[in-house]
């Protein structure tokens, strides 16, 4: 389990997610599987040494800006995002809950308006 505080996840959207796994693949070595989760974009998951790290999925609006979301491990994820919001952060995706191996995460925006997620076990 990563620690508090530590980067465990990436997302990269991108609007020609073809262009970007071709590119990241032949930069990083990076193998991928695509997938569709219900209710969510299109993607694929990236795998590096036979170890799940990240995903390449297209931009959330078709022609939209690509952006790179890094995911912090969090020991209280609710917690986490009620301190963002009292810091002055905007909550993008409030907490969903993905599954038992997966966990939970939200995405929050900065005062400054960058993104950042932020994982957990559970809620």
């Amino acid at each position: 389990m990563p620690a508090h505080g530590s980067v465990n996840w990436f997302n990269i959207r991108t609007p020609d997610r073809a262009a970007t796994l071709a590119f990241c693949g032949a930069l990083f070595g990076w193998r991928f599987e695509e997938f569709t989760p219900s209710e969510a974009v299109a993607g694929a998951t990236v795998w590096r040494d036979g170890e799940e790290i990240g995903l390449i999925t297209d931009a959330p609006e078709p022609g939209g800006s690509p952006t790179t979301v890094l995911y912090v491990q969090v020991d209280d994820l609710r917690g986490t995002v009620e301190r963002a919001r009292d810091l002055g952060a905007k909550v993008l995706v409030e907490p969903v809950f993905v599954d038992d191996e997966t966990g939970a995460f939200a995405d929050l925006a900065d005062p400054a308006g960058v993104t950042i997620g932020v994982w957990s076990i559970g809620l």
